[in-house]
């Protein structure tokens, strides 16, 4: 057993007390050995050894962008600010917990599982090659699930477990976690310690980007997680800047803690971080407005295209407009006016942004199907997988406006491996974009096939028909068929009015946007009050305006939420986790965030027909670092050093006690 809450037993009973019970008849002959927790036990020259193929405890150590030009780049420098940066570990706190229910069919050996995951036709891929079976031996179906986040993307054992069960007893058999279990056995994420540099001309121009992470990833590693990390982390170095070079080497370290998974803006939200903590930081040691350290440096329409340090190709972006919109949004110029009137009431007062540009995508191809019924019904069968983001909302609204069909006539299928034939599922902000092309692809390919038939039924040559608001028409003419007659007659001789379609893309999509966070401190407890928070975004073609501005809106909050409260904590003594639940975990409250102003820039992506970018992960992104150059500019005027994530009351109590500015009123 190599973390608390490494499962060691599967009991199966008829019900959950007789498990319980048996639970109680089970002994474990265990052998106590020294915890390794912390990033300096673990690296340490006698640190214990977790894995005898792990020396060190390093898994992987890996480099990114051009070493040599970043390090010509630093000796020319005029200045280089070096920051040393916590991102907190977090526990990703699903609204549902997971759960599965696994059933066997003995006549036709075939597994089927019901489970909560945000790709069926991945889990099941997985699931049967460990099980050693076909993949057509295995029916996943996904209910809709509360929640997902990149932690659902992987498999679990219980998953495995309950199969097993199944098929050895010839019944069915379900498992659901506690909360308790969840906080202890989910995946878990983010957690490094950074080292950033950032070179500087004399002008303030920047020069180069150099960065250490050290990835704390637990005991073993999960899934696609250490791919995952390293690309996304490594592929926007530079964000939106005009960064000429950047060299990113990353370890992932061992520890007797939770593996890790993908989590709401895996990789970009870390490196984002340690750029815009960096470039607030340049701009108090060398008293350039942190606003005007930005526009010198932003990338303009005449840049693009922009390929990143990291490799990440930026083809579009509004980054200076965004910039001056999000400055008029928060008012940014009248802070000086609202800080006096802080400090008046005895509270420090402190205002920052956060830039980001993110890579959004993921996997790079994406599957639809979608069939007319001739009783006036559209299914959409699509690969993508809804969690609780509207998609069938999404959905339905672009075939609604594609075949001109009313919006309740259509029906959307994922999560089901047996009806939809294959999918890449949801994850890195990828199915408006992935997801929507593949089902206009889709639509194009019926009309296409529609409108031979309806030259057929009219009479008339195909180049004379026209199709509009779901009918066929003969060109100048009021003759006409309508999509589902043409569907009838299409069934009648013996076939099906539907096709499929496949969407690949050979990039990731670039989503930007810019964050202004303003807080106020009370210097007697360290509490912080978060005033204002204005957010542009640039998230490509909006389909559904409100679905957008609720991911936007979870987002935030969830990025808010790492900066200020959220941390698991382990006795570095004995791996005791003791945030173990909500009453020691801090997650956020309505009554803790202010109201959100958010608008968006749409500035349409160009790889695909509907101009979408992504949205669900990129308000995460941006919220951190927006918070945390706030708080520091409000330590900072007052003398106190800048502190790390979360930062807690008592964290910026004791940064103000050792300042000497606790409990003192600002001047």
């Amino acid at each position: 057993m190599r973390f608390l809450g490494e499962p060691v037993a599967f009991v199966v009973a008829e019900t959950l007390a007789q498990a319980h019970d048996a639970v109680e008849l089970i002994t474990v002959d265990y052998t106590p050995l020294p915890s390794v927790m912390e990033f300096e036990d673990a690296l340490a020259c006698d640190a214990e050894q977790i894995w005898g193929d792990a020396p060190g405890n390093i898994t992987f150590d890996h480099d990114a962008g051009d070493e040599a030009a970043t390090e010509a780049a630093f000796a020319k420098a005029h200045h280089v600010t070096r920051l040393p940066l916590i991102n907190n570990r977090v526990v990703i706190a699903f609204m549902e917990p997971r759960s599965a229910v696994a059933s066997y069919d003995a006549t036709n050996a075939r597994l089927t599982l019901q489970a909560g995951c945000q790709a069926a036709h991945n889990l099941r891929g997985a699931l049967a090659t460990v099980l050693g079976i076909e993949e057509t031996a295995l029916h996943v179906i996904v209910p809709d699930t509360g929640g997902g986040f990149g932690a659902r993307n992987g498999i679990y054992p219980e998953f495995v477990l309950t199969l097993v069960a199944a098929r050895r007893l010839g019944r069915n058999v379900k498992w659901t976690a506690t909360r308790s279990e969840a906080f202890l056995t989910d995946f878990q994420a983010r957690d490094h310690m950074f080292t950033g540099e950032l070179a500087l001309d004399e002008k303030g121009h920047f020069l180069g980007l150099r960065v250490r992470a050290d990835w704390r990833h637990g005991a073993y590693i999960a899934s696609r997680s250490v791919w995952v990390m390293a690309h996304f982390l490594a592929q926007v170095m530079g964000g939106g800047y005009r960064m000429p070079t950047a060299y990113l080497n990353q370890r992932g370290v061992v520890t007797n803690t939770a593996p890790m998974g993908a989590y709401r803006g895996i990789g970009r939200l870390e490196i984002n971080y340690v750029l815009e903590r960096l470039i607030y930081q340049a701009a108090h040691e060398t008293g350039i407005d942190p606003l005007t350290l930005r526009q010198r440096n932003l990338l303009s329409d005449t840049d693009l295209p922009w390929t990143m340090p990291g490799g990440a190709l930026i083809t579009t972006g509004e980054f200076s407009n965004n910039l001056a919109r999000a400055v008029e949004l928060a008012d940014w110029h009248g802070a000086p006016e609202r800080a006096k009137a802080a400090g008046t009431m005895g509270r420090l007062h402190g205002i920052g942004m956060g830039m980001y540009a993110e890579n959004d995508g993921s996997t790079q191809t994406e599957f639809a199907e979608i069939a007319v019924n001739p009783a006036g019904r559209i299914t959409a069968y699509l690969g993508t997988q809804d969690f609780g983001m509207g998609h069938k909302t999404m959905y339905s609204q672009i075939l609604s406006e594609k075949l001109g069909v009313d919006f309740d006539d259509i029906d959307v299928v994922f999560g089901d491996s047996d009806r939809v034939k294959r999918g890449a599922g949801s994850h890195g902000s990828r199915s408006a974009r992935m997801g929507g092309t593949a089902a206009v692809m889709g639509a194009d390919k019926v009309i296409a096939k529609a409108k031979e038939t309806a030259a057929e039924m009219l009479e008339a040559a195909i180049d004379d028909i026209t199709f509009a608001d779901g009918s066929f028409t003969i060109a100048g003419t009021d003759r006409t068929v309508t999509l589902f007659e043409v569907a009838g007659k299409i069934e009648a001789a013996g076939e099906k009015l539907a096709e499929d379609a496949d969407f690949n893309v050979t990039a990731d999509t670039i989503t930007n946007g810019v964050h202004i966070c303003e807080l106020t401190v009370d210097p007697n407890d360290g509490t912080i009050q978060l005033e204002n928070y204005s957010v542009v975004a640039d998230v490509g073609r909006m389909i559904n305006p409100m679905i957008v501005h609720g991911q936007l809106h979870g987002g935030v909050t969830q990025g808010i939420s790492q900066a200020l409260w959220e941390r698991v904590v382990y006795d570095p003594d004995n791996g005791q986790t003791l945030t173990g639940s909500l009453m020691d975990y801090c997650l956020p409250r309505a009554d803790n965030l202010p109201n959100f102003n958010i608008v968006c820039n749409e500035v349409a992506e160009l790889d695909n027909p509907i101009g979408a970018k992504g949205a669900g992960e990129s308000a995460t992104t941006g919220a951190p670092a927006a918070v945390m150059n706030a708080l520091a500019n409000a330590l900072q005027n007052v003398g106190a050093k800048a502190v790390d994530m979360p930062a807690t009351p008592e964290k910026v109590w004791q940064a103000l006690r050792a300042a000497g500015a606790a409990g003192r009123s600002p001047s």
